[in-house]
């Protein structure tokens, strides 16, 4: 983009990769060592300062003045016995196996498994019925396709052998009749249900039928619905985001399921689950004119009844305002942190009359744990370079970089890997705090986000250090080099006679060069003996 704007600016791309990109990276981490921090913190430095001419950045924190505070917590939560035996099972059997290839090769589609399994194990079941529905369709279209095929082949054959049946009529020539049967049969047979080989799902024999009602098999669906009746006692409405569509259908199957388990005596409100009157859905099969309508009678501050917002990420993330809610539950990671920032944005935005809370559960020890480590180290690089922040390394290369780490705090396995991230003693969020209380087993520990993002004034440059960086950016910048393209460009814009008249100069200096060259002496080694005991001589006679 800088480029478009400026040309060369920045250089070529990789004259940038090894003037910024590279030492900005390797000290980025919590291992780096001491020069590549220093050197890090230089080329920011340069860099900001280099965009500070054709780049403008304004965020929130802009509006923060105008607006109620915000408050946003990352809870780790722990897994539950069924998904630490599929994660691990998976792990070791499927992502790995017969893989010639280095641990990753697979890595999105691991991911999309291991997602399901982390947000509540049925969604594997989901994942793959609704696969298996999609190939139905598929085939079904085929067919379909097939069969018209095979009908059009059968009636072009049919004028044929009519064709040939005039034709023996006089005593020339026949025409066989068993290559549309043949067609016809094989067509069949490639359409035939048996010719399908069944998908054999890897996680049959751990999972169950009676699993889909236990909501006890993830931590983050507990919390989710803990959630859900504490904000409804408070009169908050609330939003939960995430990426995955197979989610979305087994929390409403979890609110259906909770709906029709309430007191059939309490009030039309109180635990009432009904689609498009206590709660909505928005992913990308949703029409403009429904997003609209549904955005409205949501923020609409006679409709009590609606008070929750159930949101894919990738559709429901930008334009849309959604003020009536005050607290956001994102439920998955995202790879890009601008998703999870945009979600929480449809409500801390003008028009907020309420305190904002958001809950962003991550299942602790998992590859989610990464991905949100990768969205912290990612938004730090973008304060650095661009808000000139300094902010505290976390995370060391390994610990980014290695995914498939699988190192949960489990209650029962004592030599299980504890968290390292120290819990705040009082959430300033008194539904936090419950939480805390009630479900502690699930929580492993929680953090406050933006307390990752805090700029360390102790980790400026002083103004000898800015000095000295753009004095190394300057002397790698600028060094000694040939001709480049501009001189070539000059070149091209000459005239046959100038180019000539400049050829002969350079003949003529190369002849003159030469010329001197040759008058040189050349001495031999012997000579340089003489002179050199002559040279000795003359010292120590004059000392």
């Amino acid at each position: 983009m800088v480029n478009f704007i400026k040309k060369n600016l920045l250089g070529s791309l990789r004259e940038f990769r090894n003037r910024f990109i590279n030492p900005i990276q390797n000290g980025q981490c919590a291992d780096s060592t001491l020069k590549d921090v220093r050197i890090m913190k230089k080329r920011a430095h340069v860099l900001h300062a280099v965009l500070a001419g054709c780049v403008q950045r304004r965020d929130y924190s802009e509006l923060t003045k105008f607006l109620p505070p915000k408050h946003e917590y990352v809870l780790s939560v722990r897994i539950s016995p069924l998904q630490y035996k599929m994660y691990r099972y998976y792990l070791d059997h499927v992502a790995s196996e017969g893989s010639k290839t280095k641990t990753g090769a697979h890595l999105f589609k691991d991911f999309q498994v291991l997602s399901q399994i982390w947000s509540h194990p049925w969604c594997l079941h989901l994942s793959n019925e609704h696969k298996k529905t999609n190939v139905y369709k598929k085939n079904q279209f085929q067919k379909t396709a097939q069969l018209i095929n095979v009908e059009t082949i059968v009636a072009e054959s049919g004028l044929k052998e009519n064709e040939g049946k005039e034709l023996n009529d006089n005593g020339n020539r026949t025409m066989s009749t068993d290559v549309p049967q043949i067609v016809l049969e094989g067509a069949k047979a490639a359409c035939s249900p048996r010719s399908q080989s069944p998908n054999q799902a890897w996680y049959k024999h751990l999972l169950t039928e009676r699993d889909v009602r236990i909501m006890e098999h993830s931590g983050k669906m507990m919390l989710l619905f803990e959630i859900l009746r504490m904000a409804e006692d408070l009169d908050d409405k609330v939003l939960v985001f995430s990426q995955s569509l197979i989610s979305l259908n087994l929390i409403e199957e979890f609110l259906a399921a909770s709906h029709e388990a309430r007191d059939p005596l309490s009030s039309l409100k109180n635990g009432s689950w009904i689609k498009n009157v206590d709660y909505y859905r928005l992913d990308g099969s949703t029409s403009a004119s429904l997003r609209k309508k549904w955005a409205d009678v949501f923020n609409n501050t006679s409709n009590f009844r609606g008070r929750l917002f159930l949101i894919s990420t990738r559709a429901g993330s930008l334009g849309i305002n959604l003020v009536a809610a005050n607290r956001v539950v994102i439920f998955d990671a995202s790879w890009n942190p601008s998703y999870d920032i945009q979600s929480i944005y449809r409500v801390y935005r003008f028009g907020q009359l309420k305190q904002v809370f958001v809950y962003r559960l991550l299942a602790q020890g998992t590859m989610e744990e990464k991905i949100y480590d990768r969205q912290v180290t990612k938004q730090s690089l973008s304060f650095r370079v661009v808000d000139h922040q300094q902010i505290k390394r976390h995370f060391t290369h390994f610990e980014l970089t290695e995914l498939y780490t699988f190192e949960p705090d489990m209650l029962d396995d004592p030599n299980s890997r504890k968290s390292k991230r120290p819990t705040p003693i009082l959430p300033k969020d008194s539904i936090l705090a419950q939480l805390l209380q009630i479900h502690k087993d699930w929580i492993v520990s929680y953090h406050e986000h933006e307390s990752l993002l805090d700029h360390k004034q102790e980790e400026e440059l002083s103004e000898a250090e800015r000095k000295a960086a753009w004095a190394e950016y300057e002397a790698e910048s600028n060094p000694a080099k040939l001709p480049d393209d501009s001189s070539q460009d000059t070149l091209q814009k000459k005239t046959n006679e100038q180019l000539l008249e400049l050829l002969n100069k350079s003949r003529t200096k190369v002849s003159v060069n030469f010329l001197n060259l040759q008058k040189m002496r050349a001495h031999t080694i012997e000579d340089y003996i003489l002179r050199l005991v002559s040279k000795l001589k003359q010292d120590v006679f004059f000392d």
